[in-house]
């Protein structure tokens, strides 16, 4: 016997590397047309959802009794109150992100226009990766870096990513 038992009902085994999820050869990077399509979609959505638990949040504050001005803001309500209605959208904005582009390689925009984020290989960028794009879009004026000449914005450049067309 040359060997110890092989089991006669395992899988065959190939020497072949697996391919990547996009094997039609060379990833095409997307577009400003369509990047910017991604960027007005992915707005939308957060945009509904933020005002969704703004308004859930306000109704809570009414109902408990505070009043509104003349110019809407809350009166007597506590700084950390004032502090969270304010900047409630960061973290949905990151766990959007962080959320659909670890999970599926792609936000709701990208879904409608038929791109993806990927590594410099052209594979599933890595959740470090994805983090670090969605803490780069916090970078001021970090929404128009796509305007350059390559067409990549700083969150895609600072985590070696890519989007591009599948």
């Amino acid at each position: 016997m040359s060997q110890l038992h092989e089991n006669p009902f395992s899988s065959p085994m190939t020497e072949e590397p697996m391919l990547p999820k996009m094997s039609q050869g060379t990833p095409v990077p997307a577009g400003k047309g369509l990047r910017f399509a991604n960027f007005f979609i992915d707005n939308i959505v957060l945009n509904i959802v933020t005002f969704g638990i703004g308004m859930v949040m306000g109704v809570m504050l009414i109902s408990s009794g505070y009043e509104v001005d003349s110019q809407g803001n809350f009166v007597g309500v506590p700084l950390w109150v004032n502090i969270v209605i304010n900047f409630v959208h960061i973290p949905i904005t990151l766990a959007y992100y962080v959320i659909l582009e670890a999970a599926l390689g792609r936000t709701l925009g990208k879904l409608v226009t038929g791109t993806r984020v990927v590594n410099a290989e052209g594979n599933d960028a890595s959740f470090g990766q994805v983090v670090g794009r969605s803490f780069a879009r916090y970078i001021p004026f970090e929404v128009f870096s796509f305007l350059g000449q390559t067409g990549r914005g700083w969150h895609d450049s600072l985590s070696k990513t890519y989007v591009v067309k599948i």
